[in-house]
């Protein structure tokens, strides 16, 4: 089976993070956010897997590679200018031959039975189906409306409200490569330009509810939650890496911390996310913060809901927004 994960857009919104690297580059659980993807996806019998590219396209490359670490086949697709949620597959059209394909948002964390998501799609006869989870906040996620057949009435509004179960759009879907035919060259949306006209036509495109972990990484205080949750949920404390140095009495609390950082003598980090080769000082403190790659924590200073990055200015420190 054939699948692409969506990873050229701007990450605008987890901005200052991606000034360094691609959202799907971002380190979730000390390794790039894209091999927990392509790992799930080889898992569930995916073989060849096409990855668009646009902003900061080197960290997305080096954190691929050729995809035989996944035991995959890659293909990088660069992306001059931004063609969409539909676009970039549909320049991709002769990629994914006849059959269905997996199609991936980049900049979501999410562990669920795609297997079972792709054999409902087949037995359902729908030419898309899209994997949904309960919408906790349709304000933030534009719902999407679904019979109790499963049939979307409306999504995101789109192509008119509607009455039914409401839920989210996970950003995984599994559809009819044909339907990429329909869309002219160049930038298109996959809910604008393809999936509302199909339900404004009663075509067959169905909603299926999945079970397991889905976190929205849009910005900085969710990639940050999403780690500390994963870790709850997993791990059940921090998560260190074998390479960190930590001095006498300093403490971990509910934390990353990335290869070759050091942690000084009765230092503390908690609920917070350090990249690689992070120095927090002796006596300093950090608590809610994310750190990336290289910053130093001087000697008994205190950062706590913020953002530090290190930059050709010296080190920029931003407050993390609630």
């Amino acid at each position: 089976m054939k699948a692409m994960v969506l990873a050229a857009g701007l990450g605008l919104r987890m901005r200052p993070l991606t000034a360094l690297c691609a959202k799907p580059a971002l380190p979730v659980l000390n390794r790039p956010l894209l091999h927990w993807t392509l790992s799930l996806l080889a898992r569930h019998g995916v073989t060849d897997v096409a990855i668009n590219l646009h902003h900061r396209p080197a960290s997305v490359r080096r954190a691929v590679g050729d995809g035989s670490a996944f035991g995959l086949h890659v293909l990088l697709s660069l992306e001059r200018e931004i063609l969409g949620t539909a676009g970039g597959p549909r320049r991709l059209r002769q990629f994914f031959g006849d059959e269905p394909f997996l199609l991936v948002n980049g900049d979501v964390f999410l562990d669920f039975d795609l297997t079972g998501l792709v054999a409902r799609h087949v037995a359902s006869g729908a030419r898309a189906t899209l994997a949904l989870k309960a919408n906790p906040n349709p304000r933030v996620y534009g719902p999407v409306v679904t019979a109790s057949n499963g049939a979307v009435r409306s999504i995101a509004g789109l192509p008119s409200p509607a009455r039914g179960t409401v839920s989210l759009f996970t950003g995984v879907h599994v559809l009819d490569p044909s339907l990429l035919d329909r869309l002219p060259p160049g930038s298109s949306d996959s809910v604008r330009d393809l999936y509302a006209p199909m339900v404004a036509r009663g075509e067959r495109l169905m909603g299926v509810r999945v079970r397991g972990a889905w976190y929205d990484l849009g910005n900085p205080r969710l990639y940050l939650e999403a780690q500390t949750a994963l870790l709850a949920s997993g791990v059940g404390g921090s998560l260190v890496d074998a390479t960190v140095g930590i001095g006498r009495g300093a403490r971990v609390v509910r934390s990353v911390v990335g290869p070759g950082s050091r942690i000084g003598p009765e230092a503390s980090v908690v609920d917070s996310v350090l990249w690689d080769g992070v120095v927090v000082g002796a006596r300093g403190r950090v608590r809610r913060s994310i750190l990336a790659s290289g910053v130093h924590v001087a000697p008994g200073s205190e950062h706590s809901g913020q953002v530090g990055l290190r930059s050709k200015r010296g080190q920029v420190w931003s407050m993390l927004a609630s």
